[in-house]
């Protein structure tokens, strides 16, 4: 099960004042013999050098006193934006802000949950998110509290939702079938901001040819093929291709808030092509009593194109549930 999408500016340096001194002129020769004496002519080249002398050290002062003032300035200027670009990032998204958006989408539908099919609600996860892109370059970090939602489609399919922070969330589309699970689809949402401006992008995959999540019947080591398609808004980077294989891993016991909880371990690899480039390696670890992801990991990098170049994001999360019952 990838987790990214779902299952994977501008440095300003501020101008140096330049300052130009205007030549100082001696009086020429001719002019001072001109004067006809020592007496009078000395005095009076003495007094026009001092009136001349104390103008030029006023403009210097106030050249120096606005020189001052620009670099100050200047340097409050960049230091705040550095502190904002540091500072600035995610936030964790509580549970109360999950389960207040849960309750506004509630539709009153009645349907039972299942060995495919948990309750629906907010589930309480911990863990763990990192994200670098490399142009504008920057990084975040996210968790540890992760809200997990699952709602359900009246088709029978049911969605969970995980929100790592503020401005990053995951989800994918899970169908019962035929005694298998199976994921139809998957989105994911990002949000950077670069303190001279902020961008959100969200990816939303479809698959042709399904991810089988967990077969009916389970053979360690069997792969599951699958292929997607997906589309960015509002970047519009075209048409991008995920292809991939699921491969059963095995059983395995997890202690989930002091019960043991038998899961199905999965191991995803998938490949994007197209408008972005790129992988994304997930394992996950799926509830064989409803299905629910119990824990999972996920490590990514896809290239995007952007109107100065390409730009990479690289990341790697974790997850894993803390309470067995949701929030209603």
């Amino acid at each position: 099960m990838t987790r990214t999408p779902d299952r994977t500016p501008d440095a300003v340096a501020p101008s140096e004042p330049v300052f130009i001194t205007p030549p100082l002129h001696p009086p020429a020769a001719g002019a001072r013999a001109g004067r006809g004496g020592a007496g009078g002519g000395g005095a009076g080249g003495a007094g026009n050098g001092a009136r001349g002398a104390a103008p030029f050290r006023r403009r210097h002062r106030v050249a120096l006193i606005v020189t001052a003032v620009v670099v100050t300035v200047l340097a409050g200027g960049a230091g705040a934006f550095i502190y904002e670009w540091n500072h600035t990032g995610p936030h964790e998204l509580s549970s109360a802000t999950a389960y207040q958006r849960f309750r506004s989408g509630a539709t009153g539908r009645v349907m039972d949950p299942g060995q495919l099919r948990p309750h629906e609600g907010v589930y309480a996860y911990q863990g763990a998110a990192a994200e670098h892109v490399s142009f504008p370059p920057k990084s975040q970090v996210e968790g540890p509290t992760i809200p997990g939602t699952v709602t359900y489609r009246p088709d029978g399919c049911w969605i969970l939702r995980l929100d790592y922070s503020d401005s990053h969330w995951q989800s994918s589309t899970y169908c019962p079938r035929n005694g298998d699970l199976v994921e139809v689809g998957r989105v994911g949402w990002y949000r950077w901001n670069f303190v001279a401006f902020v961008i959100a992008d969200t990816a939303t995959y479809t698959c042709d040819q399904q991810e089988v999540a967990i077969p009916a019947v389970l053979h360690i080591r069997t792969q599951y093929s699958f292929s997607c398609k997906g589309t960015n808004n509002p970047i519009n980077t075209g048409v991008v291709t995920m292809v991939g294989t699921n491969e059963y891993v095995g059983p395995q016991t997890l202690k989930i808030a002091g019960t043991e909880v038998v899961t199905l371990h999965f191991h995803e690899v998938a490949h994007f092509s197209g408008g972005q480039t790129g992988y994304n390696i997930a394992d996950t670890w799926f509830s064989t009593v409803d299905g629910l992801p119990v824990r999972g990991t996920w490590k990514t990098a896809v290239t995007s194109p952007t109107a100065l170049g390409s730009s990479t994001l690289t990341g790697t999360g974790n997850f894993t549930l803390s309470s067995l019952v949701p929030r209603l």
